[in-house]
């Protein structure tokens, strides 16, 4: 019989096989498969280096904010297709990270850097992850560049000539380009710069060592693109014929569609974060930082204080009177203002089991939101969990092997008391009685809850614990697979309108595709995919 370790790692390669393959079905439709390409390339088409500067602290790839890719052209025999190989290489701490793309597939290996002589562990990856910018929808962007005659305000001075300043946009996110011929291409973000320079040698990038079973893993999806007369100029650093085009064109400036300011754009005012379910241990008083969430210091412009609870959520249930005051003291702590119970000129911030503690501490009157105070709750379970019903019954070995195996091997047994008192509403789990407190607590939430942050996908941003909430999201046993690893988007919403919710960080309610533990912030923003930007989102929220 197989090992408990081989049944988990067989379910985890499942988990990866799947959500490559949906990542892929979501690639924009520029990409299409053409079997006709060739490796080598010609001094007509030059290898490509992308140097990165990045803006927002949120967003660094392995603690680097400026960094480079570089990248080879596959090109069409008939000249009309290109796609790119790609390679970029880190160093955090003693570990190197590389990264490369191959005809379509994707590697990641890992290094001790203090040891030359070991061999790097080495996995597949999404074709072009949402912790790397995408050097293929970058160049396939270039198709679609319009000439502007002007930039935003508050970019400051571009010194590009009128006639070579383009705006693009690269998976919605929009950019300056100015175009300086063999000299090579800038593009100038909110978030960030890219310069692009042309090599005059091929790089040569190839598929790092793996065995051969490693090989048969990684899925060679070659993400190819169809290249107008712009983009062909632009890849090969040729003159192009925007000029033409402009004299035909009616001249407009350049707009930003998103914001370029996050500063406060409300009254500032103490912050409480309120966590959700994991923390063992209750300390009496708030704290000024706790593990749990990302580091919010610079993150936060509307908070004149950071103050963090800290409750035992583990051996308490939700619905537990004592618990529920002790949500309340904790954010009536925070603001002056605040009376006995009534929580005044307070910014209340809520993770998973935290939004059902404060919903149903005011739908029990323990306390009440006054109208200076907001409300950002994310994550919530307003309905339950369908993960918490999986995880008694594969505790009881009443799924399959391979699905007890991985629970148990994930450390969720026995369950917890938190984890056992949110079960999903009207399920087998639940009681008339529990199903009473989530309706309550579901009127509260949708009454005082200011801004939410849902999600209707599990695929998340990179991390370790990725891959355990791509385990949950397909295996757990949800209703549907729009949730996020431990909760449903319909349960999250708990009844407010889905046409409320957008899918940018822009929207007040924000519908995302990160998973349950990246709503915690402590995993930063997507590069190039604004449905997964939560810390960026709570920045510029209020």
């Amino acid at each position: 019989m197989p090992s408990l370790e081989v049944i988990v790692r067989l379910s985890l390669l499942f988990a990866l096989t799947v959500q490559a393959s949906v990542s892929l079905e979501g690639n924009s439709s520029d990409f299409q498969q053409q079997p006709n390409l060739q490796g080598p390339t010609t001094t007509e088409w030059p290898s490509l280096r992308f140097n990165f500067s990045l803006k927002r602290s949120s967003m660094t790839v392995h603690g680097q904010s400026e960094f480079s890719m570089v990248a080879d052209p596959v090109v069409s025999v008939d000249g009309s297709h290109v796609a790119y190989n790609a390679f970029a290489t880190f160093r955090q701490d003693t570990v190197i990270h590389n990264y490369t793309l191959v005809d379509g597939a994707a590697y990641y290996a890992t290094r001790n850097a203090d040891n030359v002589t070991a061999s790097p562990a080495v996995k597949c990856m999404d074709p072009e992850p949402d912790n790397l910018p995408p050097i293929n929808a970058i160049a396939a962007a270039l198709n679609h560049a319009t000439p502007v005659t002007s930039v935003p305000p508050g970019m400051g001075s571009i010194q590009c000539s009128k006639d070579n300043l383009f705006k693009v946009a690269v998976n919605g996110i929009d950019f300056a380009l100015c175009a300086s011929g063999s000299s090579g291409l800038k593009m100038y973000g909110n978030d960030m710069n890219i310069a692009m320079q042309y090599l005059d040698t091929r790089m040569n990038i190839s598929v790092p060592t793996l065995n051969e079973e490693q090989l048969r893993e990684c899925a060679a999806t070659v993400p190819q693109f169809e290249m107008t007369s712009t983009a062909n100029a632009l890849l090969r650093g040729r003159p192009s014929s925007s000029g033409k085009t402009r004299r035909l064109k009616a001249e407009f400036d350049f707009s930003w569609g998103d914001s370029t300011s996050c500063s406060c754009k409300s009254t500032p005012r103490p912050c409480i974060f309120i966590h959700g379910m994991g923390i063992p241990t209750e300390l009496p008083d708030n704290q000024d930082s706790l593990p749990y969430w990302g580091n919010m210091t610079d993150h936060a412009p509307c908070c004149t204080s950071i103050k963090y609870a800290v409750l035992d959520t583990v051996n308490n249930t939700w619905t537990n009177n004592t618990q529920q005051q002790q949500v309340c003291d904790r954010a009536l702590a925070v603001s002056k203002t605040s009376t006995k119970s009534r929580i005044a000129d307070t910014i209340v911030v809520t993770h998973s089991m935290g939004n059902l503690m404060l919903a149903g501490a005011i739908a029990t009157g323990k306390c009440s939101l006054d109208s200076s105070s907001t409300w950002v709750g994310m994550a919530a379970p307003m309905k339950g969990s369908m993960a918490s019903g999986f995880i008694q019954e594969s505790c009881a070995g009443n799924t399959n092997f391979m699905l007890e195996a991985m629970v148990e091997y994930s450390g969720r047994c026995p369950p917890t008391t938190a984890l056992k008192s949110m079960p999903y509403e009207g399920g087998s789990h639940s009681t008339a009685k529990l199903d009473a407190a989530y309706a309550a607590a579901q009127e509260a939430y949708r009454t005082n809850v200011s801004a939410l942050m849902c999600s209707d996908s599990f695929s998340g941003l990179f991390s370790k614990k990725q891959a355990r909430l791509w385990l949950l999201g397909l295996m757990g046993q949800h209703n549907s697979q729009r949730n996020d690893g431990m909760v449903e988007f319909d349960s999250c919403a708990a009844g407010i309108p889905a046409s409320k919710f957008g899918n940018t960080w822009r929207d007040r309610f924000y519908r995302t595709k990160v998973n349950h533990y990246d709503m915690q912030l402590k995993y930063g923003d997507a590069l190039f995919n604004k449905a997964k930007m939560p810390v960026k989102w709570f920045e510029c929220l209020l």
